[in-house]
C-alpha cells in the first residue's frame, strides 16, 4: 500500500478585512467561500514533497486532481493521508473546484486517513492538538518560527519560498505521525 501525504495552504480573498479582525475572528474567514488556496502538498511515503503553488487557483486544483488520477492508474492501491484532511483539506479542495470549475478525482472518503481522527478515536466535537504539538510530544522537529495562521501575511508579504518550506515541512510531520501510527496499530482503529 502506498500513501500519499495532502496538505494545503489557503488565504482569505479580503485582505484588508482578514487584517482588520482579530484572531479568532480571522478563523472564520478560512472556509471555501471566502478564501482559496495558494498551496497544494504532496508527498508519496518515504518520497520527496511536491508542491503546487500559484496565483493561479484553477491551475494548482487541476495539477491536483490529475496527480491525483495519476496515481490512481498505478497498480499499486494508495490512500491520501493528512492531519485534520476531512474535515478542512479535502472539502476545500472540492468546494474550490466546484467554484474554479474544476473537474475532480472522485475518492472514498472511508478510505481517507485522517491522521487527527484517527489519534483521537474518532472522537465526536472539537479535540485537542495540533500537527505540530503532536509532533513535538514525540520529539520531532519543527519549523518554530512559522504556523498556520501567518500563511495569509506571509504570503501578501511575498514570502513564498517560506510558505512552500513550511508545507513541505508538515507533510513530513504527518507521515511521521502516520508511520508511528501504523506501527502501534492506531490506523487499525474503525469507525465501523
Amino acid at each position: 500500500m502506498d500513501y500519499f501525504y495532502l496538505d494545503i495552504e489557503t488565504v482569505p480573498n479580503d485582505k484588508e478585512t482578514y487584517l482588520s479582525l482579530s484572531e479568532d475572528a480571522r478563523k472564520k474567514l478560512l472556509n471555501p467561500i471566502d478564501s482559496h488556496i495558494v498551496a497544494v502538498g504532496i508527498k508519496k511515503n518515504g518520497g520527496e514533497a511536491q508542491v503546487l503553488y500559484s496565483a493561479d487557483e484553477k491551475a494548482i486544483l487541476t495539477g491536483f486532481w490529475s496527480m491525483l488520477s495519476m496515481g490512481k492508474q498505478t497498480n499499486t492501491p494508495f490512500r491520501l493521508v493528512g492531519f485534520n484532511i476531512k474535515d478542512f483539506d479535502l472539502p476545500f479542495l472540492v468546494t474550490r473546484s466546484f467554484i474554479q470549475d474544476v473537474k475532480i478525482q472522485p475518492f472514498i472518503l472511508k478510505d481517507v486517513v485522517d491522521v487527527r481522527e484517527q489519534l483521537s478515536a474518532f472522537k465526536y466535537g472539537p479535540t485537542r492538538g495540533k500537527l505540530k504539538e503532536y509532533a513535538a510530544i514525540i520529539g520531532t522537529p519543527i519549523i518554530e518560527d512559522m504556523d498556520g495562521s501567518q500563511v495569509a501575511e506571509r504570503y501578501w508579504k511575498g514570502e513564498h519560498s517560506k510558505i512552500q518550506d513550511y508545507l513541505k515541512k508538515d507533510l513530513e510531520l504527518t507521515e511521521v505521525l502516520h508511520q508511528r501510527m501504523i506501527a502501534l496499530r492506531i490506523t487499525e482503529i474503525a469507525r465501523w
